[in-house]
């Protein structure tokens, strides 16, 4: 689907608060509520916008790991079950290069990270672990 100008404003207020009404993002934009609601309903059913969702605070610890793996029969497979099925994982994804998969994970504290590295450890695809604690949030984008 292409997306004009207005479609990008839109996208662009509902980025900064999903709540917003559609009344108040039309005068941002210059559109009327319904127009806006039609819109973003058009937006919803191509799939541009895929959900809304609440932002919560949960503390602890945010880390990046990045796990280097070995060629193994379903080997793969097998890591990707568990770490969908892992809560302290938030994201997943499957990267080129020196790595084999990037994990955003949230752990509560330091024993909690040495608990699920020791976890993705001791998987018989897994040769290493790369880990990076975040100190600070420079950027987030939702």
């Amino acid at each position: 689907m292409a997306l004009d100008e207005l479609d990008l404003a839109i996208l662009d207020v509902l980025r900064r608060d999903a709540r917003t009404p559609h009344a108040v993002i039309g005068r941002e934009v210059g559109l009327t509520g319904p127009a806006v609601l039609a819109r973003v309903r058009r937006l919803e059913e191509s799939g541009t916008i895929r959900g809304y969702r609440a932002i919560v605070e949960e503390g602890g610890l945010r880390a990046v790991v990045r796990v280097v793996t070995r060629p193994t029969p379903g080997g793969e497979a097998a890591f990707e079950q568990l770490v969908i099925a892992e809560p302290r994982v938030r994201e997943c994804f499957d990267v080129d290069g020196e790595d084999s998969f990037v994990l955003i994970v949230r752990c509560a504290d330091p024993a909690d990270l040495r608990s699920l590295l020791l976890s993705l450890r001791s998987q018989p695809m897994v040769l290493r672990t790369i880990t990076n604690i975040a100190l600070a949030v420079v950027k987030e984008t939702v």
